[in-house]
């Protein structure tokens, strides 16, 4: 075991910058990390010791819960990028057709607008007067009006004034689409500019995360230090124990949201536990709320396909270890929806694209959302904020039976499998396939 010295003011200072950087501020820290000198004066002494290493750990949650504050800081703007990216292309999409219907309608309008003028000079060879010249050799504000006149003569036939309403017709069309292709297109730059926006913030919020996964990594190595002074373990083991304390598998205290359980998810064989007095099992999730859509009816979902399902749990297995990356989609970084919906794709099953929100939603108009308590192995797990069914989806998961879950978490981690967390969850569940 490594002796540490005496470091006195610089271990503290060292903490101190350590506890800036990861922007813990004074009203929120707990306590500040032992230094040097207090952990070697509370050796030998039982109840120094143990306050010492309380202290500790409570550094060490502190610092594990700033990063996971970073972290869904992070996906959640990855989400509204991906949705700003999902906007940008059904804007291109209308406009762009809207670009085609003017480009047809100004075809169009110059083709009757040929007509119109072939038969003006008919008239005018037959006699019609003064009315078909200036219709030839008027300005545009001038044809307009000739044009209704002309079409109202008694001497033009039916064909003409069809000929001519055609004409006016046509040219209204046109003028219309090409006042609302400008729109379109106007859209789609303000769309551009959001999406470019989004993208700014999420890859910032990305990279912020992962220098304070950086900074506590460095910190947790000083405290297991610390700790293995004070235990007589390994630097090696304490550092794995410190890691398990701050868990991202839930908040710390007093941070989760009202109503929401803590405990994993139900195998699949097992019904969902009935709710009891006893607080060590809470029903498997919240109600929803008045304002919630009505519960999807769980007997019009059929049972997952097996074969689809084996096949989107194994690919995203092969994944496990491959290093989470904002709007990965492999083929070896991934962010969470990149990884199910590949995962689903390589079972030949669309999900609806590359969102939490829109798949939950594509889920959600297909009739497949399950409660949660109803999971099997292959459906998809949401997270939102307070667990919302309504508004965005920051993050999705493939549920893989007994209570564990794949997941691509959040920048600076790697794909894994997990024991399913409460904290956020949606109380439904989707199910991809028929």
């Amino acid at each position: 075991m490594r002796r540490p010295g005496r470091r006195g003011i610089a271990a503290v200072t060292l903490v101190t910058a350590l506890t800036v950087a990861l922007g813990v501020t004074a009203a929120t820290a707990a306590p500040a990390p032992p230094s040097w000198d207090d952990v070697e004066q509370a050796r030998g002494d039982v109840q120094a010791t143990q306050l010492a290493i309380a202290r500790i750990e409570d550094a060490a949650r502190a610092a594990e819960q700033t990063y996971l504050e970073a972290a869904r800081s992070a996906v959640l703007l990855g989400e509204e990028y991906h949705l700003a990216e999902l906007a940008l292309e059904q804007a291109e999409a209308a406009a762009g057709r809207l670009e085609q219907r003017r480009d047809a309608a100004l075809d169009r309008a110059a083709e009757s607008g040929a007509r119109a003028a072939q038969l003006a000079a008919q008239l005018a060879r037959s006699g019609s007067g003064d009315l078909t010249t200036a219709l030839l050799t008027g300005d545009a504000d001038d044809a307009d009006d000739l044009l209704y006149r002309l079409g109202a003569m008694s001497s033009v036939g039916a064909r003409s004034q069809a000929v001519m309403a055609r004409a006016m017709q046509d040219k209204n069309t046109a003028e219309a689409l090409t006042a609302q292709a400008e729109l379109a297109l106007a859209e789609r730059g303000r769309l551009a500019d959001e999406a470019s926006d989004s993208l700014a913030a999420a890859i910032a919020a990305a990279e912020q995360a992962e220098q304070r996964l950086a900074t506590q990594q460095i910190m947790m190595g000083e405290l297991a230090a610390q700790l293995a002074s004070l235990t007589g373990r390994s630097e090696q083991l304490e550092r794995e124990y410190l890691a398990g304390l701050g868990g991202d598998e839930e908040p710390a205290p007093g941070n989760q949201a009202p109503g929401t359980p803590s405990s994993p998810a139900p195998s699949p064989s097992s019904p969902p536990p009935a709710p009891g007095p006893s607080p060590s099992i809470p029903p498997p999730s919240p109600s929803p709320s008045p304002s919630t859509p009505p519960a999807p009816n769980p007997p019009s979902v059929p049972a997952p396909h097996a074969g689809a399902v084996a096949t989107a749990i194994s690919f995203a297995r092969a994944q496990v270890g491959e290093p989470y990356q904002f709007g990965g989609r492999g083929p070896d970084v991934w962010d969470c929806s990149g990884l199910t919906m590949q995962a689903y794709a390589a079972a030949g099953v669309s999900i609806g694209g590359h969102s939490a929100t829109r798949q939950y939603s594509t889920a959600a108009s297909r009739n497949r959302l399950v409660p949660y308590a109803q999971a099997q192995a292959g459906d998809l797990i949401f997270y939102s904020t307070g667990g919302a069914t309504s508004g965005s989806k920051y993050h999705v998961t493939l549920y893989i039976g007994g209570g564990q879950m794949i997941e691509a978490p959040y920048p600076g981690k790697t794909v894994r499998i997990v024991a399913v967390r409460s904290y956020d969850r949606v109380p439904y569940v989707a199910r991809p396939t028929p």
